[in-house]
């Protein structure tokens, strides 16, 4: 018996509905005439968000930060030709970053390829090797459609973005014309989902021998995912416990706890810090380079590293031994680590707290805004306000990692867009954070990450964002890079300065907008929680702020640490 073609509209249902099934619950999308199928389809379900943004780009980040913030698969949903390839760098960080994002992107049908047709660009594989999966549907009439297949397509696609080695997935779905046919009962029989095996990852067999036998370890807690990040007490509580010095990243969520060392970076600046022999290494990557490069001591067996992605993370070349577990499991199954003597330890915190002596002395100093001190700032309001934070790349993720204070054993997310650490698409990315935050979100961004992004304003509309403009008129990070060429070169070509200010971009867009010139104007403007969105741009001074990180550096150095021998 022949089974009767599917419409566009009935295939735009079927893959609309099989995502919902399988817990989708916000959309992202861009308007086109192509995706109309897709579109109609989201436009029936009620118990759905969507969020429009007439920016491609703009809008797939915002899916990127929705997934980050939520630990849940994002869709995008996008009209053919170039609109696919505004996508690809949200793809390259959700890629990087293990983000569940699925991009499903209406195309011409493939008979229309290479013709010079409208709007019709080889959508299949445009993404290479940064997505996990990629797979082109049929057109709706083709006898090889049907319910069944579309169906277990939107089911293999959600497993492997949510698989062992999460990430991006690219459905790319032809469509022929007429794009959206009269409405119709579609079939009666309903559609059939199979059961959805979500893949379990093996641990790695463990074998630690005498690994925790030494007084010169560390414990690093790098980048943790949200799901992570609600772990942190009780992994610092074990880390603390074995008795090793804990050092905790910016994007780690256990920044701002008390117990750890907070100023490693500064520290690390000067000659003659001891070697160390074991490094027991939580989660991702790290911010900072200078203490990646002090742990790179240790190699293979001396350095073990628990995470559940399977991503590679060696740098240094160390060729570490990777155990593939949750976190908190690996903890639980040594619940009482063999304590190790206390003098290690505590010569890191005696350094610790001489190095925070330093850094308050210079800013009690002065009501002048520096960019180390911003960030302190905003560490001490997002915790004092509850706040979901996010750390732009560039020098504002480095400031806090290096300077920020400890406070307590709250629980902040704390995210940034460091899988590829590009500056573009941060503000999307924060607007895509704030759908999915129960909190809201204060965030701090360069002036170039800014500049970048600005059509993306209109998604903080209605959300309850304080977005932190540091404003140096440039990229100041580059006065800190050894690059062997003249000022004048240097600030033409690489710091590439501006006279722009964002005062005016707000208003285009009825943002709230602060302009706060002191430190007392900024512990103001950051005291209360934002109603709506709003801008607060500091502007700062690149030269400047490069002398200051000089002058701390040089405090730190003349310091004198007592080590163990």
């Amino acid at each position: 018996m022949s089974r009767s073609p599917l419409t566009n509209r009935e295939s735009g249902r079927i893959v609309i509905d099989t995502l919902y099934h399988l817990g989708v619950r916000h959309f992202f999308m861009s308007p086109g005439a192509r995706s109309s199928p897709l579109v109609a389809a989201l436009a029936e379900i009620e118990d759905i968000e969507v969020t429009i943004h007439y920016d491609e780009r703009g809008m797939s980040f915002a899916a990127l930060g929705h997934s980050m913030a939520s630990g849940l698969p994002s869709v995008c949903i996008t009209t053919s030709g170039s609109a696919v390839a505004n996508l690809l760098p949200a793809c390259v960080e959700a890629s990087h970053s293990g983000l569940p994002v699925i991009f499903i992107t209406a195309d011409r049908p493939p008979e229309l390829r290479g013709t010079g047709a409208n709007q019709t660009i080889l959508q299949t594989g445009i993404f290479g090797t940064f997505v996990r999966l990629s797979r082109e549907l049929p057109c709706s009439e083709n006898d090889f459609a049907s319910k069944e297949s579309l169906v277990e397509s939107i089911h293999e696609a959600v497993a492997v973005a949510t698989g062992e080695n999460p990430g991006p997935v690219h459905i790319n779905m032809p469509i022929r014309e007429p794009l959206l046919e009269n409405e119709d009962a579609g079939s009666a029989a309903p559609l059939v989902f199979p059961k959805f095996h979500q893949t379990q990852i093996t641990p790695s067999p463990i074998s630690l021998g005498s690994f925790f036998s030494t007084d010169y370890g560390v414990v690093v807690i790098g980048r943790l995912s949200a799901c992570e990040q609600v772990d942190v007490p009780e992994i610092i509580e074990w880390a603390v416990r074995l008795g090793w010095p804990v050092f905790c990243d910016a994007l780690s969520g256990a920044r701002l706890m008390p117990g750890i060392i907070r100023h490693g970076d500064w520290i690390l600046q000067q000659s003659h810090i001891p070697s160390l022999n074991r490094v027991l290494h939580f989660g991702g990557a790290l911010v900072s380079k200078r203490i990646g490069k002090w742990l790179s001591a240790c190699r293979e067996s001396d350095y073990i590293q628990v995470r559940e992605s399977p991503l590679p993370l060696d740098p240094w070349d160390q060729k570490p031994n990777l155990i593939r577990m949750g976190i908190l499991d690996f903890c639980r199954m040594f619940p009482n680590p063999s304590s190790s003597s206390p003098h290690w330890s505590l010569a890191w915190k005696s350094a610790d707290t001489s190095t925070e002596r330093i850094l308050q002395h210079q800013f009690e100093a002065s009501d002048t805004l520096s960019e180390p001190e911003i960030l302190r700032l905003i560490a001490r309001a997002a915790f004092s306000l509850n706040h979901t934070l996010f750390l732009a790349n560039s020098m504002p993720v480095r400031d806090f990692d290096s300077s920020a204070e400890s406070f307590g054993t709250k629980l902040l997310p704390v995210f940034g867009n460091r899988g590829a650490s590009g500056i573009d698409g941060n503000i999307a990315t924060i607007a895509g954070i704030a759908l999915a935050s129960d909190r809201s979100v204060l965030a701090v961004i360069g002036d170039l990450a800014a500049l970048h992004d600005l059509n993306s304003l209109p998604l903080l509309l209605n959300q309850s964002v304080t977005l932190v403009i540091v404003n140096n008129h440039g990229g100041g990070i580059f006065r800190f890079l050894p690059l062997a060429v003249s000022p004048d070169k240097r600030e033409k070509y690489w710091e590439t300065p501006h006279p722009f200010g964002f005062a005016d971009a707000a208003a285009q867009f009825g943002i709230e907008y602060h302009n706060p010139t002191s430190v007392s104007a900024l512990k103001e403007c950051l005291s209360s929680v934002a109603t709506g969105p709003r801008i607060v741009e500091c502007v700062t001074d690149r030269e400047e702020n490069a002398r200051l990180h000089k002058s701390i550096a040089d405090q730190i150095r003349e310091l004198d640490f007592k080590w163990p021998h």
